[in-house]
This record gives C-alpha cells, structure tokens and sequence, in this order.
C-alpha cells in the first residue's frame, strides 16, 4: 500500500463513526472468530495470535513469538488486502461476503478507528446503566420532585446498601424514585462529582478536570466490567444523548 493510500485510510478511520453496515457485520464475525486469538492494540499481547494494529502494509511476521505457519513466496511480504482475504479463505471464512465484511472492518479499526455502534450502546445503558443514572437532568429533577426533598432522598440513598453490579439489570430502576447515581447530561464536558446531592463513594482517577470518553471508557471498564466493544458503543451513545 502507497504512502498515500495510507494517509487516506488513516483519514477515513479517524472519521468514520458510527461505522457503516459492512463494517459493523464485519465486526460481529471479528468478535465470533478472530477476537479469541488477535488483538486489535499492541497491548493486548495475551492472546494466541499476534496483534493486528497497523496491520495493512505491516510485514508477515513483523510480530515476534508466534509460531507463523505460512509461507509467502513474495520477495517483499507484507500484508494487503488480497492477502488477508486470501488468509481469511483458508483459515475459516470461505464465503466472500463475510471475508469483505471483515476487510472492511480491520482497514479502519487496525489503523486506530473506531467501529462503532450507538443503537447497540442504548441496548447497553438500558441493561447496565439506567437503573443508576438519568440520561437528562429533567427526568432526575422529576424523580426528586416526586419524592420529598433532596435531604430526605440523600437519606434514602445512604441506607441502601451500594451495589455496583446489579445481579438482574433493570431497566428505569429507582432507589425511592431516584436513581442511586447522578444524571449523566452534560457528562462529557463535567468534573467528577459535579452533581451534588449523591454520596461519591469511589475514588476514581481521570485524565483532567473533566471526564473525557478516554476516562468514561476506563471507568465503565473498571464499573461494570464490559468488553472494549461494548464499552466503546456504549460511550459513542452516550455521546449522543443527555446533553
């Protein structure tokens, strides 16, 4: 691949999100089959298989401590497309349309995009996060009117006992009326603790003085212990919403 055919990959990954249908089937068949064994960052170095960041344009073999079992004949060989359809052919996809789906998929998340899918996100707040935090400060403001002041509610929370992980998620679920954490509007552009009125029992580091996706990624990694898949269409919802 050209120098310049690199640049405008690079361009389209950085750009691309939401990611088109193909890109998103190719996903889903990457988490099915490929995920097992290949990483996607240089950092996810525990798998059976080498990592794939940059892997378009990166030699065979580039990646160290790997028993690599195929022989390429070409006197400079480093993967393209056609070699990793090629790949993907013998290894376990034998229908084109899935082996294209999944091309579509690794040029943009090898080369640092994001493939992301924010309806699949709502899918995650509603199960995971919703019975905890609003999504706007009018629908928390409406919770509170509904049940006495804030003092009496702040009460109630205290003598909950604090579960981070619901045993059975709830969608819309409520302590008393109010949800047990702090709305989530704004979030993005918010210092930690911002929305007083709750009792802030973790101690949890960020970035700066307000949260970036980077740190609301970390977080949901550390809080409800979600895969970096689901964790990345869940932030790309919530961008999108509670502002």
């Amino acid at each position: 691949m050209t120098s310049r055919a690199t640049f405008l990959v690079l361009l389209v990954a950085v750009w691309i999100s939401p990611a088109a249908a193909d890109s998103l089937r190719g996903r889903e068949i990457f988490m099915t089959y490929c995920q097992g064994c290949h990483g996607l960052t240089p950092e996810e170095s525990d798998k059976r298989g080498p990592h794939l960041a940059g892997l378009l344009d990166r030699r065979y073999g580039a990646v160290e401590g790997f028993p690599y079992r195929m022989v390429w004949t070409e006197a400079d060989p480093r993967w393209t497309e056609a070699q990793l359809d090629a790949y993907l052919g013998i290894h376990r996809l034998p229908e084109p349309d899935a082996r294209a789906d999944v091309i579509d998929f690794l040029v943009l998340a090898t080369a640092g995009g994001r493939v992301v899918d924010p309806a699949r996100g709502e899918a995650l707040y509603n199960t995971q996060c919703s019975y905890c935090h609003a999504l706007t400060k009018e629908t928390a403001r409406a919770e509170t009117r509904a049940n006495g002041e804030a003092e009496e509610i702040r009460r109630a929370l205290q003598r909950q006992p604090f579960e981070p992980h619901e045993p059975t998620p709830r969608q819309g679920g409520t302590v008393e009326g109010l949800r047990r954490g702090p709305h989530l509007a704004g979030l993005l552009a918010r210092a930690p603790g911002a929305v007083s009125g709750f009792p802030y029992r973790f101690v949890y580091e960020i970035s700066g003085p307000t949260w970036t996706e980077a740190d609301l990624d970390s977080y949901i990694g550390f809080h409800a212990r979600l895969g970096a898949f689901d964790r990345a269409d869940l932030v790309a919802f919530l961008k999108t919403t509670g502002r």
